[in-house]
């Protein structure tokens, strides 16, 4: 680590605290780490602070105080519904409070003021380094009226003598979370299940017979991995954590033959009779992998003159898409991105974009900008029927692609030069890099939210459950400058009570559960505020089992798995192949695994003998037995949901993801050894679902 001289570290600690940036850490390891200075610079110029080098970080702190005490109101503030709290207003030393207005315009119209002096409940002095003085008031917008503020997107105005009404603040007003009913749901990755009729991966109407399916057997919801678009030309990039846009639909998971425009289109219409194409998409449907770049071109070869042949004439149809696209103008601009990185690839299409388009209405002269947005509407429509069959269990990534779409639309949301990932754990010793643009944690105040809002709203549209994933990113995230590896990184916080109120006003809109992503070393504060807001917590077998307690109980107000889309197979963390595989890839050494072997085994033994599983009998029969134990355990539970992957119903092994590695491991490709209609038809899999779904309804105690 870099030295710094006793007066350059104060002034720069100040600014880094002053910009949210944390010098100093806790570690998973429970010791304390600095970042250096290196490090916090880099981060520091990234945020847009005035400052090249340590020597420049007094001025840069007296400008930062002096721009924070000038403010009169933040850019954005929060009032959560049935909750007392307050916000901040700041004037001169000498303005009378009496004089003061604050007027807030409600979203849904109307408005409500008051006189400031009526407002107050504290007021502190505070001198700015110009050496004027200010009082900092704290006010209760609960007083502005009889009744509570109505949830919504308002916005709030200062006015004062002599002087012009401050600029609009953005005034995010939110009750809680929805509450979750007791319920279980399944998961199934959408590329790997297989329909009778897919197109080498799995569609929305697929997930659709899914939810059926389960809904029938009494489930309440159904689950996949995050269902955005992904860069699927040469280099692809299928993986659903850094996806193109949150704002927009993966056309991958179409179902063509469920489209009129496939009658209406002769060239459609011979392609997909045409006995090479089926040849191909014949040997698509039969990999054991999904072969992206591949199903992508099939896809795209039959969709776009199915797009020309909708845009060839007028037709209810048309009007309908045209509609769809009035009122989402980012998916036209999506399209145009889309269109754009056609011709130029992913690595080029953002950079040499220039502004954004402004939108208006729909020009289709560019046959690559209406395909896609043909492309766009379907995905929509097919999603919206997946949604329909049962509540979507949706899964909101923390990043996008750095080349992606919303970098591009919204470019003062995301900080440039810099990474998102995670510090050095005892499972990561060079800690992980994970690709993505963190959003900006001044730039996406200063625009109200408006993006992270959109593609909240977004992924809420088609959900009746969204895992907030990383949630802790909600309040800090590890930051990476570009050019560093990940142990040369720090925390940069965010403003977590105004994501908080974010996630939350978006999740009652929608009437729809949160669950938060906090697995791993979360601090208690995350705890606390999910809590708050009604948010369930995520609880994991894998990592609650021990043992000397095998068999723990899940907590209320969570949401219980046996695993993750990280974490081994159930079939195979029992007996221990995951550290076969670890050993095998040079990630544990023969000593380290052999005493993980013993421990796992010791843990297994345990967890057996809890279950009730003894006497002499085969590892499979074992396996299934203990399966079925430990899904009893958790429905039975007091957990509010109980998620259950459907792949281990049948005893697989291989995981969707192993972390650290790529697509050479067959990461987001592996597709499922049964088809769905062979899973409905297995009594022992539609039993214990059953069984399930009769645990989930007795009392708990």
């Amino acid at each position: 680590m870099s030295e710094r001289g006793d007066q350059g570290a104060s002034d720069l600690d100040r600014l880094a605290d002053l910009y949210g940036v944390a010098s100093a850490f806790m570690g998973s390891d429970g010791r304390a780490q600095r970042a250096d200075q290196d490090t916090v610079l880099a981060l520091l110029r990234a945020l847009g602070a005035p400052i090249e080098r340590a020597a420049d970080a007094a001025d840069a702190v007296t400008a930062r105080r002096l721009s924070d005490a000038r403010r009169i109101t933040e850019p954005v503030l929060v009032h959560r519904i049935g909750r007392r709290g307050t916000i901040t207003v700041t004037m001169p030393q000498g303005t009378d409070p009496r004089r003061v207005q604050i007027t807030v315009a409600l979203e849904g119209g109307g408005s409500r003021s008051a006189r400031l002096a009526d407002l107050v409940t504290g007021m502190a002095l505070r001198e700015a380094p110009d050496g004027l003085r200010y009082h900092r008031y704290a006010a209760d917008l609960g007083e502005l009226g009889p009744e509570d503020l109505p949830p919504g997107y308002h916005e709030l105005v200062v006015e004062r003598p002599g002087a012009p009404a401050t600029v609009p603040a953005r005034l995010i007003s939110a009750p809680a979370c929805p509450a979750a009913a007791r319920g279980w749901g399944v998961f199934m990755p959408l590329h790997a299940l297989r329909g009778r009729d897919d197109w080498g991966t799995g569609n929305y109407l697929d997930l659709a017979a899914l939810g059926h399916w389960v809904g029938r057997l009494g489930g309440s919801m159904v689950g996949a991995l995050p269902l955005y678009p992904a860069f699927l030309t040469p280099p692809s990039d299928p993986s659903p954590y850094r996806p193109v846009s949150r704002l927009a639909y993966n056309e991958l998971f179409i179902q063509p033959d469920a489209l009129p425009e496939l009658a209406a289109s002769a060239e459609a219409g011979a392609l997909v009779n045409n006995e090479a194409f089926r040849a191909r998409l014949a040997a698509a449907r039969k990999s054991p992998l999904v072969e992206y770049e591949e199903v992508a071109e099939l896809l795209r070869q039959v969709l776009a003159p199915m797009a020309r042949a909708l845009f060839s004439g007028a037709s209810a149809r048309r009007d309908e898409l045209e509609a769809f696209a009035r009122a989402h103008p980012e998916l036209v601009a999506y399209a145009r991105f889309r269109a754009r990185v056609d011709r130029t690839g992913h690595d080029r299409a953002g950079r040499d974009a220039g502004p954004v388009e402004e939108v208006v209405g729909v020009d289709l002269d560019d046959p690559a900008l209406a395909y896609h947005l043909y492309g766009q509407w379907a995905a929509a429509t097919q999603l919206s029927e997946a949604g329909a069959a049962l509540p979507l269990y949706a899964d909101f990534p923390i990043g996008v692609h750095p080349a992606g779409f919303d970098p591009y639309w919204s470019p003062e949301s995301f900080v440039q030069g810099v990474g998102g990932g995670a510090p050095p754990d005892r499972f990561f010793a060079g800690g992980q890099d994970w690709g993505f643009p963190p959003l900006h944690p001044e730039g996406i105040r200063e625009d109200g939210y408006r993006y992270l809002g959109a593609a909240l709203a977004r992924a809420f549209r088609h959900a009746g459950y969204l895992r907030v994933d990383h949630v802790m990113g909600l309040q800090r995230l590890y930051m990476i400058p570009d050019g560093a590896d990940a142990r040369h990184g720090a925390y940069v916080s965010y403003q977590a009570d105004e994501l908080h109120a974010l996630v939350s006003l978006e999740a009652a809109r929608a009437g729809a559960v949160v669950i938060g992503e906090d697995l791993g070393t979360v601090p208690p504060e995350v705890h606390q505020r999910m809590a708050a807001d009604k948010m369930l917590r995520s609880w994991v077998f894998e990592f609650e089992s021990t043992a000397a307690r095998p068999l723990p109980r899940p907590d209320p107000e969570v949401l219980a798995s046996l695993g993750t889309h990280d974490l081994p197979r159930f079939a195979s963390f029992l007996v221990g192949r995951d550290l076969d595989e670890q050993e095998e890839a040079g990630q544990l050494g023969a000593e380290a695994a052999m005493a993980q072997r013993a421990e796992r085994e010791r843990w297994r033994l345990s967890l057996l003998h809890a279950l009730g599983v003894t006497g002499r009998t085969t590892e499979a029969a074992a396996g299934a037995a203990a399966l079925r134990g430990c899904l009893a355990h958790l429905a039975t539970g007091p957990a509010d949901l109980v998620l259950v992957d459907l792949e281990e119903l049948w005893g697989e092994r291989a995981p969707q993801n192993h972390p650290g590695t790529g697509t050479e491991a067959g990461n987001w490709r592996r597709r499922g050894a049964r088809t769905l209609a062979e899973a409905q038809d297995d009594e022992g899999i539609t039993t214990l679902l059953a069984d399930l779904d009769r645990w989930r309804r007795e009392v708990v105690a």
